[in-house]
């Protein structure tokens, strides 16, 4: 008969064999290893401690923390009261699990752990309590700030100004802001969320909403995207939305989210100064038509050719590059550029033949006289110096300074070719037309002389591309 115990159902090794492993094995595997490991009386005493335990609370060897905590009535325990209901709980329950408290370390320094335990018997009657402890401070100190963050960008979120939004590709809100809730005049931030279709219906252009989406998805943000929102109450709004595509870890954008801002004021603003900047203009030009309408009363000619040269030396001066700015004001000085002649006699201004002598010192006075009526007028350009030199010439020859080449502004050295120009080829009170033709021939003649050869050029340009025609 064979009296060997057979091996346990589990596979474990009989209990005889595990009686013989040594003690020493044992007590290696207690005091190496890494986890922190005790072994506690019933009245809490610590009777025993790892290298593992001492180490985590800053001791050198597991003597000096026993002798530490023996010496301590509340031991590491940080709170007494973390240590009375763990006792309390191994003598009721037999066992304690995940427990979490602050624990005191040699020096001050303060820690948090796990601690887990549970009751041990021996044969001989007796039992103690073996357990382990986690140092958790790291744990702590991430769930702490994640948990700082959040509420940081919770208070954040409710409390913005501008309204804060997330919202599907489909056009949902997943979640919105009290302030955007209240801006689309929903009575809650709920009610906005908790309508499938309300993102679709804000927009009162859909082109708006498709025009996010589509940024959204090929750009990733979108900045200052202003639309036209519908409110509950029918209402329209104008808002400026700042958002950003969220994508998943495939790169598909699974959310939209971003701020809105009214700018319904702005827009109204900017509407009504655009419409009184254009009252302004319109007054502006004409009050400078009625201007250049004064001399007709008394000089039907004039007043057609002053038309006529402004037309020319507009096209003149876009040819030659000048903005759009520039044009204009060369455009208002051509309209203005004989107003100076309403100072002359009317027999002079209507006279069939050539003037001489005194006469024709008295009509030279028309360009000094325009710059006098002009110059206390503050416009953006300076025309009444344009009128004032649109009679100079390149070589000092002109009137009524003698100015030569660059003491001649560009404009008035624009003027000047489009006022012979238009006088020679349209009927004067004292001869018939000359011609287009024979115009441009005698600009050519003294081009760079007397008249500016860009200028020159530019008349021809316009002239033969149909620009102006006579």
């Amino acid at each position: 008969m064979d009296d060997r115990s057979p091996p346990a159902a589990n596979g474990a090794p009989p209990a005889a064999d595990r009686a013989a492993v040594p003690l020493d094995a044992v007590a290696v595997l207690f005091h190496d290893a890494p986890l922190a490991i005790y072994l506690r009386a019933p009245g809490g005493a610590f009777l025993e401690v790892n290298r593992a335990m001492a180490q985590l609370f800053g001791y050198d060897a597991p003597a000096h923390y026993l002798e530490a905590m023996a010496a301590s009535p509340d031991q590491h325990y940080l709170d007494p009261e973390s240590r009375r209901t763990i006792l309390e709980d191994l003598a009721t329950a037999g066992q304690v699990t995940g427990r979490q408290y602050q624990a005191l370390g040699r020096d001050g320094f303060v820690l948090w752990v796990e601690e887990a335990a549970r009751l041990v018997e021996n044969g001989a009657d007796e039992h103690y309590y073996f357990g382990y402890l986690r140092d958790i401070t790291a744990e702590k100190s991430t769930k702490w700030a994640l948990t700082e963050a959040e509420e940081k960008y919770q208070a954040i979120f409710v409390h913005a100004v501008e309204g804060l939004f997330q919202m599907t590709p489909a056009g949902r809100f997943v979640t919105v802001n009290d302030a955007l809730s209240t801006m689309l005049g929903f009575a809650s931030a709920a009610a906005l969320t908790g309508d499938p279709e309300a993102a679709v219906r804000l927009f009162v252009d859909d082109e708006d909403r498709r025009h996010l989406g589509r940024d959204l998805e090929t750009e990733g943000t979108v900045r200052a995207l202003e639309a036209e929102l519908r409110r509950a109450d029918g209402s329209h709004i104008w808002v400026s939305i700042h958002a950003r595509a969220v994508r998943d870890g495939n790169g598909q954008v699974v959310l939209h989210e971003g701020s809105m801002v009214d700018v319904t004021e702005r827009r109204m603003s900017q509407e009504q100064l655009r419409e009184s900047l254009a009252r302004t203009r319109r007054l502006f030009h004409q009050t400078v038509t009625s201007l250049s309408k004064t001399v007709r009363y008394r000089d039907p000619y004039t007043a057609g050719h002053q038309d006529s040269v402004a037309r020319l030396a507009t096209a003149m001066a876009r040819h030659l590059g000048l903005s759009d700015h520039e044009s204009a004001g060369i455009r208002v000085a051509g309209q203005l550029h004989d107003i100076g002649k309403i100072v002359v006699l009317v027999r002079y201004l209507c006279k069939p033949g050539r003037l001489v002598g005194l006469e024709w010192e008295f009509m030279r006075q028309h360009a000094q006289a325009g710059y006098e009526i002009l110059k206390e007028i503050d416009f953006p350009w300076p025309v009444a110096e344009v009128v004032w030199a649109h009679h100079e010439r390149l070589d000092g020859s002109g009137y009524p300074r003698g100015l030569t080449e660059a003491a001649i502004p560009l404009g008035a050295r624009i003027l000047a070719v489009a006022d012979v120009l238009d006088a020679m080829a349209s009927n004067r009170p004292y001869r018939p037309a000359l011609g287009v033709a024979a115009a441009l021939d005698e600009l050519a003649r003294h081009r760079g002389t007397g008249f500016d050869a860009a200028a020159v050029d530019a008349a021809r340009a316009v002239i033969r591309d149909g620009l102006i025609r006579y």
